[in-house]
């Protein structure tokens, strides 16, 4: 009986211990006017974003294996540009009374590590073809499957550091750049 009770109560705490009550992803961005880019780190878990990638049929194995698949390397990239999505437009021509965003600068995935500390870190970059006055920023990596995931973006420019916070209630955001 002793055996019973002490294999239910390592059992609770192991799956306690587990779990995690709070979702986060972080995603830097910098701006770099000179050779008209963003350069952008996107963190997560990476146990919450293999689960998701296994969920969608994007991997089929782990985020390790993944980096020697190239298929498998391309579909990560598709879904993070559709789950952290930024459009650029020009303030004379794109009012927030349109219905429709503007077109989508499409990331290119440079590569990721997976952590030790349990998180994955996807290095991700797009050439932009002219100067921009802002961006609509759609950052909603992981909301469909955890209702309580809060991510994060700090947006890089010049010397200026801007963060804005996205919830399930605020997926898209403006960021406006003053020159």
């Amino acid at each position: 009986m002793l055996r019973l009770l002490s294999l239910i109560l390592f059992t609770i705490v192991a799956n306690h211990s587990m779990a995690h009550k709070f979702y986060f992803a972080f995603a830097e961005v910098e701006y770099n006017e000179i050779n008209k880019s963003l350069e952008a780190t996107l963190i997560a878990s990476a146990h919450d974003m293999e689960s998701v990638l296994r969920d969608t049929k994007v991997i089929s194995n782990t985020l390790e294996n993944s980096k020697k698949n190239k298929k498998e390397f391309y579909a990560i990239n598709d879904f993070l540009n559709n789950n952290f999505s930024f459009y650029i437009t020009d303030s004379l021509t794109f009012t927030a009374l349109d219905s429709s965003l503007p077109p989508q600068i499409q990331f290119v995935l440079d590569g990721f590590e997976v952590m030790m500390n349990g998180d994955v870190q996807f290095y991700l970059s797009a050439n932009i073809s002219s100067n921009i006055d802002q961006i609509y920023v759609k950052f909603d990596l992981l909301m469909e499957k955890f209702s309580e995931q809060q991510n994060k973006l700090t947006f890089r420019f010049r010397d200026k550091k801007f963060t804005y916070n996205f919830l399930t209630t605020t997926k898209i955001q403006l960021i406006k750049i003053e020159q």
